[in-house]
Parts: structure tokens; sequence; C-alpha cells
């Protein structure tokens, strides 16, 4: 890895980093658990101990680190801080896949500047595969499949290699990554869903953060989520732009707080935003 841009925030990219090891490793023993309890959010999405008891854990960490900084997440809310930063914390991304034992789940990580669109530091962690995407500003992204579990080794990572998109830039040989098929149907925006499908060669529904991780990695070319929240997205549009890509709302709007968001390899940008109009 190259040196810091800065010693603070080298200090932060590291704890982000430890963060979401630790709370991704802490939902491992509920995973494939014969006896895991699964309730209902007020929305109907799912939300298991391991959801809660890993946010309840990161938060712990952060306020004992970053007393003054704020913290949103999925499952206990918005903490104020009275620093200029925030956490976004998604601690299980994929509950849906996570209580059917598919292991394309992932623990996300984002601090950014209060109001930034961009995040400062940001991590994707998929703890059941296990594999590990992080990046902070200017100091490009990471990934790696060689994670050892936190407690037998919490110090920062470093057999690491540089996350970097394709360089696809024909849409015919193009892999697209969509995923809420019912989501489209249900606001009656099948008819852009299927002209986005349509304009790419080959299209997968593989959704959550394995998908931003796929383009990341150069594994996949283009994905569009249509409807999220900011703890969702905290750390995509980072490190998308840190691995060489483009990642925008669908209008187009370079933000991680927009509710939805296209991330490409860049060369495919264009053409994305293209099939997409009239969202």
């Amino acid at each position: 890895m190259p040196g810091p841009v800065s010693d603070s925030l080298d200090e932060t990219l590291e704890f982000a980093v430890a963060l979401a090891r630790e709370g991704g490793d802490f939902t491992l023993p509920f995973f494939y658990s014969d006896d895991l309890q699964v309730n209902r959010k007020a929305d109907n999405s799912h939300v298991t101990e391991a959801d809660r008891g890993a946010e309840k854990l990161m938060r712990q960490r952060i306020e004992a680190r970053f007393p003054d900084d704020g913290i949103v997440g999925e499952e206990w809310g918005v903490k104020q801080g009275t620093s200029d930063r925030t956490w976004f914390l998604d601690p299980v991304d994929g509950t849906e896949v996570f209580v059917r034992n598919v292991p394309l789940y992932g623990t996300l990580v984002a601090v950014a500047q209060d109001g930034a669109p961009v995040a400062d530091a940001g991590v994707i962690y998929m703890p059941a595969i296990p594999q590990i995407v992080f990046a902070s500003r200017g100091r490009g992204a990471w990934t790696t499949r060689n994670v050892p579990s936190f407690e037998s080794s919490p110090e920062m990572l470093t057999d690491v290699q540089k996350a970097q998109v394709s360089e696809v830039s024909d849409p015919a040989e193009a892999y697209a990554l969509s995923s809420f098929d019912e989501w489209w149907l249900r606001t009656g925006r099948a008819d852009v869903h299927h002209r986005f499908i349509e304009s790419f060669g080959v299209h997968r529904g593989w959704g959550h953060c394995y998908a931003p991780l796929l383009v990341a990695t150069g594994m996949s070319d283009v994905w569009v989520e249509p409807s999220a929240h900011d703890w969702d997205f905290g750390p995509v549009n980072l490190i998308i732009e840190e691995a060489g890509g483009a990642a925008t709302t669908i209008s187009g709007e370079h933000t991680f707080r927009g509710g939805n968001m296209v991330a490409t390899n860049g060369k495919l940008h264009d053409h994305a935003l293209a099939a997409l109009k009239g969202f």
C-alpha cells in the first residue's frame, strides 16, 4: 500500500477496516445457525440478533475511539455528534440473504464530513467469503480475499492488492448488475429497468454490497440500485472512484446521500445513465 495522505486519515482508515472486520466477524456464529431469531421491522424487512449485536459493538468501538463523532446506523438510529463528521454503519447489508444462508452479505463502514458527498474512508467486508475492499480519499482502493479473523489478527491488513475497475468500454461486452426487481415493478418503472438490462451484454441479479464490490474489483462493469439508504451507499462511491470508476445517483448527482446509485467502471457511465433516463 502507498503511504498515507495524512497521519489522521491513515488512522481513520485503519480504524474503519478494523471496525468492519470486528463487526462482520461478530455475525459469523449466527450464520448457518439453526436457532437464529429472525424478526420483522416496521418496514417489513428482516432483522436478527446478528444485525443488532454487531452494530451495538461497532458503536461502542466508535464512541470509545472518537467520542465526538456522530453515528448513523441501520439498527440503532442516529447519535448526534459534536464534531463535523459522522460514521455510517450497516452491520449486515443483505439480511434477506443472510437469513437464507447465502454468504453474499456484508458489513459496511463509512466516515464522512457532515454534508460531504463522498466519504473520507469506507469499507465493504464480506465476512462469509471472506473478501474485503476498502479505500480512503486520494489513497486508492485495496482488496484481498485473505482476511484473517479479527480476533486472531487485529492489525491492519497487509496482504492486499490494488482494487481496479475493468477496462470494458463496449456495452455489448459488459456485465451489468441490478437488484430488487420487485421494486421496479411496484413503482411502475419496469420499462426503465428492462431498457437498462437490454442495453448491456450480460445482466445478473446480484445486489446489496456484493455488486459494487464486483465493480470495484473489475469482476463486473455496471451496477444500479434504485432505492436504499445512506448507510447502504456510504462507502460505495468512494471505493468505486478510488478504484478508477464512477458513481453517481441515477440523475447524475455526485453523492452517496441521494437514495439511489449507479456505479460503473467509468467508461460505461454515460451509457448507463442514458439507459436509465426517465427513472
